[in-house]
């Protein structure tokens, strides 16, 4: 019982670790302004931020890998409650691991050089197209996870009120899908709250839940 419980722990700590490298990652493309279309002007753009893209990308990465123990950990903590949402919630959150993981080969291909392979104004524009529809998906399947998932927290040692801001953040994650439409500063506000219910998760999970049976 105590290693299960020392599993949950970590899982909390990982969760509160993710959500906070997930904001660090916005606040990095907070100031980035929307990629031009002209091409010389794109390739200003790519120069001046380079620094920001390359920092959100290894934001990123870390922050994704951070959701691989809290997602086992979690499923530990609802599977008792509610096993199919708790089953469909934490699988669909699975799921968007891959997708941020080849987002982060996507975006580094934008700032970091391979060999000496230059690509023309065209490639760069595919490849933040690929980027922004990575991340559309992405959002669209972790909004419908954090719903599944505040349906059986509702009902789970953890509390009605991280299931309520779990509905918001789910929510707020379906509008969160468009930020070529929302702009980045609602964009950061979808990762703050977003942010505080993976916080309010590890905190919770960090104050000795017991697997669920």
């Amino acid at each position: 019982m105590k290693r299960r419980n020392s599993i949950i722990s970590f899982g909390g700590i990982a969760f509160i670790i993710s959500g906070l490298l997930f904001l660090a990652q916005q606040l990095f493309l907070l100031p980035v302004p929307i990629p031009p279309s002209a091409e010389g002007e794109l390739m200003m753009w790519l120069a001046e931020w380079k620094f920001h893209i390359a920092m959100a990308d290894e934001l990123i990465f870390f922050a994704t890998l951070s959701l691989i123990p809290s997602i086992a950990a979690l499923y530990r903590v609802l599977a008792g409650t509610d096993r199919i949402k708790a089953a469909l919630g934490c699988g669909l959150m699975a799921v968007t691991i891959p997708v941020h993981l080849f987002m982060t080969i996507v975006l580094g291909r934008m700032v970091y050089p391979v060999y000496d392979l230059e690509l023309t104004p065209d490639i760069y524009k595919l490849v933040l197209s690929m980027y922004y529809g990575g991340m559309h998906t992405a959002a669209l399947i972790l909004g419908t996870a954090i719903l599944l998932l505040s349906f059986a927290i509702r009902r789970s040692q953890i509390g009605k009120g991280a299931a309520y801001v779990g509905f918001a953040a789910g929510l707020l994650q379906f509008a969160g899908a468009y930020p070529w439409l929302i702009g980045s500063a609602m964009s950061m506000v979808i990762q703050v709250v977003c942010t505080a219910w993976f916080i309010l998760l590890g905190i919770r999970m960090l104050g000795g839940l017991k697997e669920a049976r």
